[in-house]
């Protein structure tokens, strides 16, 4: 994610352009906003304890039933004008949730095709995850910290301070595995597990170039996307990094009840699918592709970023 920003987009040509052919839906309009009140910042203290990793907790992952994989698959133009869309969550009513880097905003995209914004003045957001108790944990990028958003109270605290022992950009994609917070804490090349109430903080991994996005997998094992060590991961409960494959600066990753793979990449500007028998590439002609999650049919949501939009994948 970081990494491209820096090069200049090369839009590529592709066979999917959305046109009309493709069912292009028209974006609704932006709700009114809501500028909610930030408090002052506050310091919570950080217990870092690097222990062998644990085991994690299995926990199911809840996505469609498995389909037939759509390997040519329609593209859907859900919403655009965004500056620079970014991470992607599906919240509990289905909405799916947008983190805006440049504008410093989360927008939330509605079932019935609206787009509401729900938080600004943020410093460049990225991942996000709901709490069980409905709040959204953000990761701040910016400031290398989680902050907790309250929907009911429209209250934003902070929730965890991070540690950046270098001078690359903060903390990325987040992950909520039922039990805790799943942290790929990109600038030191660790993986980070965090209690729900951000007090206690545990390295599960370490020794990876700059993990940005991860994915909890039903054995309990959690793929991990190393942007920088073009590759993702598999993270075992025993502590042990397994290469799945290698991908050209992957940035996120998540996977299906059938235990097909997909993956962002920003080297070739696509998002593959790693099924049991190859890789293929399920689209490509983005520019720098960033978010990727399934919305509630199963289907793969994806930020367009540099084309400034939001995307659906049919693949069922």
């Amino acid at each position: 994610m970081d990494s491209t920003r820096l090069r200049t987009g090369i839009v590529l040509l592709t066979c999917f352009m959305l046109s009309s052919a493709c069912g292009m839906v028209t974006p609704a309009p932006l709700l009114a906003s809501r500028t909610p009140l930030i408090p002052t910042p506050i310091t919570i203290p950080v217990t870092e304890t690097f222990t062998p990793l644990p085991l994690l907790t299995p926990t199911t992952i809840s996505t469609a039933a498995p389909a037939p994989l759509n390997l040519n698959p329609q593209i859907i133009l859900l919403a655009e004008d965004f500056s620079e869309p970014d991470d992607l969550v599906l919240a509990p009513d289905s909405s799916i949730y947008i983190s805006d880097v440049t504008e410093g905003t989360i927008k939330a995209y509605t079932p019935d095709g609206q787009l509401n914004l729900i938080l600004s003045g943020l410093s460049a957001p990225e991942g996000m995850a709901f709490l069980p108790d409905g709040s959204l944990v953000i990761a701040e990028q910016g400031n290398n910290r989680l902050i907790r958003y309250d929907l009911q109270s429209k209250a934003l605290v902070p929730f965890l301070d991070l540690v950046n022992r270098t001078n690359h950009l903060g903390v990325d994609g987040i992950l909520w595995d039922g039990t805790n917070l799943i942290i790929p804490d990109s600038p030191n090349g660790t993986v980070l597990e965090v209690s729900a109430d951000g007090k206690t903080i545990r390295q599960l991994a370490s020794g990876l170039a700059r993990p940005t996005g991860a994915w909890l997998e039903a054995t309990g094992d959690v793929l991990i996307a190393d942007e920088n060590g073009n590759a993702v991961f598999r993270l075992h409960r025993d502590g042990t990094l397994e290469k799945v494959a290698d991908f050209s600066i992957p940035d996120d990753v998540v996977e299906d009840a059938s235990g097909n793979i997909f993956v962002i990449t920003l080297g070739d500007d696509a998002v593959h699918v790693l099924t049991a028998n190859q890789d293929v590439i399920l689209v490509n002609g983005l520019n720098d592709p960033q978010g990727i999650i399934f919305d509630a049919g199963g289907n793969l949501i994806v930020t367009d970023s540099g084309n400034h939009r939001l995307l659906k994948v049919l693949i069922h």
